[in-house]
C-alpha cells in the first residue's frame, strides 16, 4: 500500500486493494455463519448440546453402576 495516489501528488490517501476487501468480507461472513451454528447448537431447551450432555450423563451413571457391581 502506498500513501500516494496514481497521479503521484502525495495526498496521503490510503486505498485498499480489492482482494483485501474481499478477504475481509469473507472473514465477516465466516464469523457470522459460525455464530449462527453455535447459537443453533446451544440455544433452546432441547438443544443438541443439552441432549448430548444428557446422553453422556446417562452413560456415565450406567458405567459407574456396572463398575460398582461385585
Amino acid at each position: 500500500m502506498s500513501l500516494t495516489n496514481k497521479a503521484g501528488k502525495g495526498r496521503g490517501v490510503r486505498r485498499r486493494a480489492p482482494r483485501a476487501r474481499e478477504a475481509g468480507q469473507a472473514y465477516v461472513e465466516y464469523v457470522l455463519i459460525v455464530l449462527l451454528i453455535v447459537v443453533a447448537l446451544i440455544g433452546g431447551d432441547h438443544s443438541v448440546m443439552a441432549q448430548l450432555l444428557a446422553a453422556f450423563k446417562s452413560f456415565y451413571s450406567a458405567y459407574s453402576y456396572a463398575l460398582s457391581m461385585p
